[in-house]
């Protein structure tokens, strides 16, 4: 493989300048004409690329573990299968990236935009990516475990598939987000700690939790409005104080899950498992309870009012001092 002092070397070469004695402006020059160049497989490690101009350029199977790209422009750039590991990809512009396959495990990609970028089956173990940018891109399949997330932008990024277990998502917009299938809970991958991943006071709005698992997940003040969490395991999950009117939760597990203060309006928990769910305090006005399970949910000073219970074994639910309970539910008291 070839290094990037070698490739500099070509570059002003081919530029008419002396390699041998080419003073720090010339080499400066040359990382500007890094754009649309074919630098696939070039052992990169540990370069100082920082600000270079790599649009279009393609570094499929490049090395570039301990490189530092900050600022760098990569709109367009082809990194497939690269080895970015503990890379500084700090405020790096990647507008259409390819970096699937990539490994980016522990690199620091802070407000990186990835807009549209595919980062299909990426390695992002314990990777920063605080404040990044990464609407409508593409992480399917990508391994996030551990990674930080935190207010970063993902409205319409398809994480289908994705394993983000222990990630940190608080104060993130997954609005639109696909998290079908997607690995957030905590009984798989035990090296990375117990804990779920992180969605406090996240924007979720129209999310697609289908299938995914979710258990030990924080939610808290998160926004899911409109979310779908239809067939997931949300079992210890945090849901208090959400706001997750019309989600639906059906056939859903929220076994010994927490939903403290939530607002569930017209939510659907039709089929879904309920058992010890915490739900005090909880709006569930309009909520949909058809043919759930509720052994020992406790709905004390729950607002229940207008919600559907029918085919639903509500004696061994606990109601105590829950508001406007449906008549037919009002047991008789003790003389």
């Amino acid at each position: 493989m070839r290094t990037l002092a070698a490739c500099i070397t070509l570059l002003l070469v081919s530029s008419g300048v002396s390699a041998s004695a080419a003073p720090a402006d010339d080499i400066i020059a040359a990382k500007s004409k890094l754009a649309g160049r074919n630098l696939s497989r070039l052992d990169l490690t540990g370069a100082d690329l920082r600000g270079a101009n790599l649009v279009g350029a393609t570094l499929d199977g490049a090395i570039l573990t301990g490189a530092t790209l900050v600022g760098a422009n990569l709109t367009r750039a082809s990194l497939r299968g690269a080895d970015l590991r503990e890379s500084y990809l700090r405020d790096i512009r990647a507008w259409g990236a390819n970096f699937s396959g990539a490994r980016l495990g522990a690199a620091d990609l802070t407000r990186a935009d990835l807009r549209t970028a595919n980062l299909e089956g990426a390695d992002l173990t314990r990777a920063v990516l605080d404040s990044a940018q990464l609407q409508g891109a593409t992480l399917t399949r990508a391994f996030l475990p551990g990674a930080k997330l935190a207010r970063a932008k993902l409205v319409g990024t398809n994480l289908a598939g994705a394993t983000l277990i222990a990630a940190d998502l608080s104060q993130s917009d997954l609005t639109r987000a696909n998290l079908v299938s997607a690995e957030l809970g905590a009984d798989h991958l035990a090296e990375y700690g117990q804990a779920g991943a992180r969605l406090s006071g996240a924007t979720l709005v129209k999310a697609n939790f289908t299938g995914a698992n979710l258990k030990s997940v924080s939610f808290r003040e998160a926004v899911l409005t409109d979310a779908t969490f239809k067939d997931a395991d949300l079992g210890w999950s945090d849901l208090s104080w959400v706001r997750a009117s019309r989600a639906n939760f059906s056939k859903a597990s929220l076994a010994w899950a927490i939903g403290y203060g939530a607002d569930f309006s017209s939510t659907t928990f039709a089929a879904a498992t309920l058992s010890h769910t915490q739900l005090v305090g909880a709006t569930l006005v309009r909520a949909d309870f058809r043919r759930a399970q509720l052994q020992s949910t406790n709905f004390e000073q729950a607002d229940v009012a207008y919600a559907d219970f029918s085919d639903t074994d509500t004696t061994v639910a606990l109601f105590n001092a829950t508001k406007n309970i449906p008549a037919a539910l009002r047991r008789p008291k003790k003389p």
